[in-house]
Formats: C-alpha cells, structure tokens, sequence
C-alpha cells in the first residue's frame, strides 16, 4: 500500500513539474515575440545627408524642331512620275525633286479641238470677206476717181473694209487661243507660261529631305487659292534647329527671354546642348486640367552633331545655384499635424530614433536643402521605404 501511494505521489510531482515547465516556455515565447514585434527593436533603413551643389532650375519637355520648314508644292495638277530624292537627302536650291505627268481630260481635249474647228472655219470666212471688200473697195475707189460716186460712198466703202480686216485679225487672235488651250489640256502649260507652271518639280531651298508624303503614281494637285495643294515633300535646314515645349503657369512668371538654356535630348544618350530662350507664350493652354505655356529657344550644335527633327528633348533654365550645400532626400521630412512644423527621426546610439526639428531650404523637387538641425553625420530614417528600400533591407538582415 506504502508503494502505491510513493508511486502516485511521485507521478503527480512530475506531472506538476512539466506543467510548470510548459507555462514557462509558452510565456518566454511570448514575451520574446512581443519584445522582437516592439518598435523599438523594428529595424529600419537610414540615410545620411550629402554636401553638394543646388541648382534651381525650370524643366521644360518638348521636341526639336527645324527654325524653318519648307513644302514643295506643284503649280500644276497631275500624276507623279518620278521621284529623285530620297527622304534624309541633302539637296541644293533649284535640285530636280521630282516630275508630273500630266493626263489630259478627254471631254477638255474634244472641247479644245472643237473650238480650234470653229476658230479655223472663222478666220477663213474673215479672209474671204477681207478679200471680197478689197475688191469692192478697188471699184469704190475707182468710180470716186472718176467722179461718178459720193466722197460718202467711197468713205463707207474704205470703213467696211477696215472693220473685214479688224474681224480677220479677231479670228486669228481666238484661233491662237484655242490652240494654247488645246496645249494647256494636254501638256499643262504652253511654252511662255513654263516658268510659272511645270512638270519638273525643283528644291526652293537647299536643306534635308525630311518627308515624302507622295509616292510614284499618287495623283497630286496643285496650290491655288481655293486649295492649298498637294505637298511633295518638306525640307528644312538641320543646322538651324530651335527646343519647343511647355512649362507649369507656376513657372511662367520666373522666366524672362534671353535666359541661358541647356537643351538635353535623350535619344543622344541624353547629350547637352547650349541654347536660348526667345519665346515665352502670352497664353497659356489648358492640359489635363493644369495650364500649360509654349517656350521656344534656340539650340547650339557647335559640335556638329546630327540631330533629327522632332528628337524629344528638355530644356532646362538654371535659375540660380547653392554651392556645398547640405542636402537630404525630400521623401525623408514629415510634419507635424496641426502646425506643420518639419522634422526628421535620427537615430541614437542605442539604435533608437528620435524626433530632430529642421529648417528647410530651397528645393530642386527631389533634394531639400538642410539650413539647421542636423549635420552630415546624421542617418535620418526612412519612414517611408519604397519597395526598392525594402529589398535593401532584407538584403541587410540577411
């Protein structure tokens, strides 16, 4: 009976005491996990200010284009022939660009060769009648001599017979005429009109090809004042190339023509480029709810470069610049409520952080200048990590 009860007594100790044990893990566990989770154990990515140059400048986005651009138009309708030039060419004033030929109007060619008939069949009924007046001016004459008609007679006589010779020229005159029509329909000028219209269609100014709209067959038409016409192709001088763009209305009233301007055009692995403000619109346009306003300026290849027209570029105008000043990564300031006072966290030597109060400066949109309340030395956290900072950080744990 004694054994029993040892027995019992010993299981129910034991029992007891892995009771105990097990209370004491799960709290340790616990209180390891809430002591891990707490903030003041979180770790977190740090970033020190740097001393560098701020510049202050205005971003404008646009595009090269040519200072000048020039469409060959034809002074004559037809179908392309020939093109002589390929888009990129360099050509000369005067360079033979491309021809037209020119396809007559049939129901224009039998009008035409109609009204030479009717020309012909009245300039020879005028020369008979000049003829028969001759002669009945001769007789008129002739009796006037002798005395046997009137001095009214013989005027009458001489006066029809000037108004035979008048009619004749008349039907020499619309005979010409109908034939210079004639060669009109069918080739699209006569020989004296050449200069003003012709089938050869030639460079206005020397310069690169930078389109050809058309191609060989395509019917063109030419410019005239109810039609601006057909445009064969567009040429413009690539060494006088001008930045156009647009700029924030918050922005407009900070510049002023004749600023220096950096144009950097990406495509050209973002290569720079001197140039100058010369336009800032007196009107602004409406985009996406914000109003936008037109900047030209001029841009410099002193280089020599081959730039395109229409490479998308940037202009910036530097407004002014801070040497070696303290700067820190704007997406690091909070502010308070209520006060909106700035202030960034530093963190302490226990690893902890604490709240340090600053005072800004100027502002390039990414880096802030730091007048006062912190050093070079201090690492500032990054209360908002981007995902990239995240990765960071795990890289650091591991």
């Amino acid at each position: 009976m004694e054994k029993e009860k040892k027995k019992f007594t010993f299981k129910k100790a034991l029992s007891i005491f892995f009771g105990l044990l097990f209370v004491v893990a799960v709290v340790g566990g616990v209180g390891y996990l809430i002591k891990s989770n707490s903030p003041e154990n979180e770790v977190f990515l740090t970033r020190k200010p740097t001393i560098q140059n701020l510049d202050d400048k205005v971003m404008a986005t646009g595009k090269i284009e040519p200072r000048e651009e020039i469409e060959i138009k034809p002074n004559i309708s037809g179908i392309i022939q020939t093109i002589n030039v390929d888009e990129g060419d360099k050509v000369t004033a005067g360079q033979l660009i491309a021809t037209i030929r020119i396809v007559p109007n049939v129901t224009d060619v039998n009008n035409a060769t109609m009204q030479i008939n009717n020309s012909q069949i009245q300039l020879t009924n005028a020369k008979i009648n000049v003829e028969n007046q001759k002669k009945q001016f001769e007789m008129q004459a002739k009796l006037y001599k002798q005395g046997v008609i009137s001095k009214q007679e013989y005027i009458t006589a001489q006066q029809q017979l000037e108004t035979n010779i008048q009619q004749q020229k008349l039907a020499v005159q619309q005979l010409n005429a109908a034939q210079k029509q004639l060669q009109i329909v069918r080739t699209g000028a006569t020989p004296e009109l050449q200069s003003m219209a012709t089938t050869q269609i030639r460079a206005k100014a020397a310069g690169v090809v930078l389109e050809i709209p058309v191609k060989v067959g395509s019917q063109v038409i030419e410019a005239n004042a109810f039609n601006p016409g057909t445009t064969i192709c567009s040429i413009a001088d690539l060494n006088a190339l001008i930045f156009k763009g647009d700029i924030d209305e918050a922005q407009a009233g900070r510049l002023q023509q004749g600023m220096e301007m950096k144009v950097v055009i990406g495509a050209l692995q973002n290569k720079s480029f001197p140039g100058k403000l010369t336009l800032i619109a007196p009107k602004g346009k409406e985009e996406s709810g914000t109003i936008k306003f037109a900047v030209e300026g001029d841009v410099y290849n002193k280089s020599g470069d081959y730039i395109r027209a229409g490479f998308s570029a940037n202009g910036e105008i530097l407004l002014s610049s801070k040497k070696n000043a303290l700067l820190l990564d704007e997406s690091l300031i909070q502010y308070e409520k209520g006060n909106n006072k700035s202030f960034v966290e530093v963190k302490q030597p226990k690893g902890n952080f604490k709240k340090v109060y600053v005072k800004l400066g100027s502002s390039d949109g990414i880096n802030v200048q730091i007048l006062s309340g912190i050093d070079k030395n201090a690492e500032v956290k990054v209360w908002n990590p981007s995902d990239k900072d995240k990765e960071e950080l795990k890289e650091q744990k591991k």
